[in-house]
């Protein structure tokens, strides 16, 4: 088998598959990624066993052929290529040459036979999303995913979809975050589903330069997303999230209003003298005065004052900073409020004028 291909006709579908292909893999084959010519099609495909990944493009060819080829060698090496380069692949047994002007590669390739492509499925429920609803859903909630954490329903993305309104939720355990936005026009619904974290973080990269809408299908341990060129296949996650609701408090005693850029230049400072591993700092509250303060085991201090709408009860609270920063991060606004009870109780930090998206971060002591 020989095929000739412009070098972004290889390498455009290179890089949106390539990003679940591991560099150490349990099984060898895990490590290649899967190519298929068919009706004119160049289709490849990588997958970790939880997470697939498909991207295609159309080629001048009646050919009809399949093999595996090492990701990441083939990805490095086109790239390192002239923009304008042809590509020579020439397979022969077990193995495939590259040729580009006067370059030459061979690598080992595996048959396409082991490859442990995802089953087709019977997908039982399917919706289309506008892009940009997707992100804003997602870039809003999946830093606050649990990391190999033994609760595994934490290590995801909770997504469901109820009377036309898509919500995603995710938390650590010391945090959550939570966006709920209407879709225009559809009222189908998907009931609770808890996507990988890295399937998340895919869906997120894949569509940064993508408009129009993404079709999901789900199955009963599948999710499927489609758009474009390119589909993302992944296991759910077995098991229920956990009920949130009185997590995120509906009112709260006291509240004030701050400046974003103002609090989060504050935290930046006073953190870079705070436990390095738990990263706690103390926040005093006084009249329209908010202080924060911050030490480590070194004896080292440090303190900042920022101006705040704030009238009542003086009162002071501990946080991790990191937490709060990673909030403020995806807040889009001035200003943000804080909400909270009393001293021991959790935050709630929202923009004022668009209550979509909010984030409830556990206090600790200091």
């Amino acid at each position: 088998m020989n095929l000739n291909i412009i070098k972004a006709s290889l390498l455009e579908p290179l890089q949106k598959v390539f990003g679940v292909i591991e560099r150490r893999q349990t099984l060898p084959i895990l490590s290649n990624v899967y190519l298929s010519i068919s009706n004119g099609e160049l289709k490849l495909t990588g997958t970790d066993l939880e997470v697939q990944v498909s991207a295609q493009t159309t080629l001048d060819t009646d050919a009809d052929f399949t093999i595996t080829i090492p990701g990441r060698k083939l990805l490095d090496i086109c790239r390192s290529l002239p923009d304008d380069s042809i590509i020579n692949l020439n397979f022969q047994p077990g193995s495939v040459l590259i040729k580009s002007g006067k370059s030459r590669f061979t690598l080992r390739t595996l048959s396409a036979d082991e490859y442990p492509l995802f089953d087709e499925l019977n997908y039982v429920d399917n919706i289309q999303l506008e892009r940009d609803l997707l992100v804003k859903a997602f870039s809003k909630t999946i830093f606050c995913m649990a990391q190999q954490d033994v609760r595994y329903y934490l290590n995801g993305l909770m997504m469901d979809v109820i009377d036309g309104e898509l919500q995603t939720v995710a938390s650590d355990g010391h945090r959550l975050a939570l966006s709920a936005n209407q879709m225009d026009g559809d009222s189908r619904s998907i009931s609770q589903v808890i996507i990988p974290r890295k399937a998340a973080q895919e869906i997120l990269r894949l569509v940064e330069k993508f408009n129009g809408l993404v079709n999901i299908q789900v199955a009963k341990n599948n999710i499927n997303f489609s758009f474009d060129d390119i589909q993302l296949n992944a296991k759910l996650i077995d098991g229920r999230f956990p009920d949130f609701k009185n997590v995120v408090p509906d009112e709260a005693e006291h509240s004030f209003v701050v400046d974003k850029q103002l609090f989060k230049s504050a935290l930046s400072r006073v953190s870079i003298l705070s436990n390095e591993k738990y990263k706690g700092i103390r926040l005093d509250l006084s009249d329209r005065l908010m202080t924060i303060n911050a030490n480590n085991p070194e004896q080292d201090e440090a303190e900042e004052e920022v101006s705040i709408d704030y009238e009542g009860t003086e009162m002071s609270m501990g946080f991790n900073s990191s937490y709060l920063m990673d909030a403020l991060n995806v807040i889009e606004s001035e200003v943000v409020r804080v909400s909270f009870t009393d001293t021991n109780s959790s935050c709630l930090l929202e923009n004022p004028e668009d209550l979509s998206s909010r984030f409830v971060i556990m206090p600790m002591r200091i």
